[in-house]
């Protein structure tokens, strides 16, 4: 059900972001849309297909291998691309509308629904139960943390928030470029902190798994944070390349200091001055929060390469990225609620090896690319039709929910 499907990335990070990527480069109100920004969530979805389904299917003897480490390596890096891109992208609409932004116009109140809802969905696949009745009576701690757990999308949800109030305080592009490096910074190195304390009993549960995983949370702020605040920086300094005409200089420089993001912590990671930092190293290390955040950096410059040097953009991929909440939602919903069902899975097993997971993941990416096609098509040319669809979604769910 949505509680399998939601917890389906404990052993790998995955997960969504915010639609669009509208940026002005240079005057105010010429929009234009950067698609290797659409192309990096498209491409991080592919990728994350294929880590469900491994997690799903592939038996244990067949992690115990090299090949599942460097393949657990590069699906990492799905979440950071993620976190990284919608960070991206909300500055790219903050700096649009900047004026409006600030003094909470329309623009600002129309992201912040949009957040609402992406959070809504975040917690409806996290439903250990879909009836209001069981959580009337539920007192069973571990029955609400799993259905308050934080995943991908209430990450990203908060993270957003943080960077809207971020502006509202700063008020000004320079002042919040530098506010947002170092909150993103501070949460980077205060991880290792944050993970050794259980809140639970200092503050109320659905705030405490926001801070560290406490046995069910994926994606707590600390440190996936860092990755949004690093994108929404990233954005501000594009663009103000982009209004001088240099942002294709600044996507050598990104590419650079991605290598030494990459250089730095595995130098620094032999030294005995940071030999701190190696406890728990894949989990809760600032270094490899860098290393992760640099390979994000390149992957993210030769996006851009493609995009502006080669006039390479796979329409699917880009439209997977732009659909990325409803590619994200179904998926998860596919695999787990339906393949992983009673049912489908006495028919089709429960493991699977590399190739036959590779061939699920392909066909899944097929079906989702298609689905997306469909529903981008339809927002396109019918827009009131489209809203209408998704209330009449959103209203028969909550029904059901309450009748339960």
């Amino acid at each position: 059900m949505q509680s399998e499907a939601a917890s389906s990335a404990t052993n790998q990070n995955t997960n969504p972001a915010c639609e669009g990527a509208l940026a002005g480069a240079g005057k105010p109100g010429a929009a234009q849309r950067y698609g290797f920004v659409d192309l990096l969530r498209g491409f991080a979805l592919v990728v994350m297909v294929e880590t469900h389904v491994i997690n799903a299917y592939l038996p244990v003897p067949s992690r115990n291998t090299s090949l599942f480490f460097w393949l657990s390596f590069v699906n990492g890096l799905v979440a950071p691309s993620f976190l990284f891109a919608s960070g991206f992208s909300v500055l790219l609409q903050a700096r649009r509308k900047w004026e409006d932004w600030i003094r909470l116009g329309p623009a600002f109140w129309k992201q912040v629904r949009r957040l609402g809802f992406i959070l809504l969905a975040a917690y409806y696949l996290h439903l250990p139960h879909f009836g209001l009745s069981r959580y009337i009576t539920a007192q069973d701690q571990s029955f609400w943390k799993r259905a308050l757990q934080v995943d991908v999308l209430q990450c990203i949800v908060v993270s957003l928030l943080a960077i809207d109030a971020i502006i509202l305080l700063t008020r000004k592009p320079a002042i919040f470029f530098w506010s947002a490096l170092s909150i993103g910074v501070a949460g980077m190195l205060v991880t290792p902190l944050a993970w050794s304390q259980d809140f639970t009993g200092r503050m109320p549960l659905v705030l405490a798994l926001y801070m560290n995983p406490h046995g069910v949370s994926l994606f707590p702020i600390f440190p996936w944070a860092s990755f949004v605040l690093a994108g929404a920086c990233a954005s501000h300094l594009f663009l103000n390349s982009a209004a001088r005409g240099a942002d294709a200089r600044y996507m050598r420089n990104t590419f650079a200091a991605g290598l030494a993001l990459i250089a730095v912590p595995l130098f620094a990671r032999s030294m005995p001055a940071f030999s701190f930092w190696n406890v728990g190293f894949y989990r809760t290390s600032p270094l490899y929060v860098m290393i992760r955040l640099g390979c994000v950096l390149i992957l993210c410059a030769t996006l851009y390469a493609m995009e502006r040097r080669l006039g390479w953009m796979p329409r699917a991929i880009r439209l997977a990225g732009q659909e990325s909440l409803l590619v994200y939602t179904l998926h998860l919903l596919l695999i787990f609620s339906i393949l992983r069902g009673k049912a489908v899975s006495s028919l089709l097993g429960r493991e699977a090896g590399y190739i036959p997971c590779l061939v699920i993941s392909a066909a899944i990416v097929v079906l989702m690319i298609w689905i997306a096609g469909i529903w981008h098509g339809v927002k396109r040319d019918r827009p009131r039709s489209a809203r209408q669809a998704l209330a009449a979604l959103i209203g028969i769910n909550l029904i059901v929910f309450l009748v339960q």
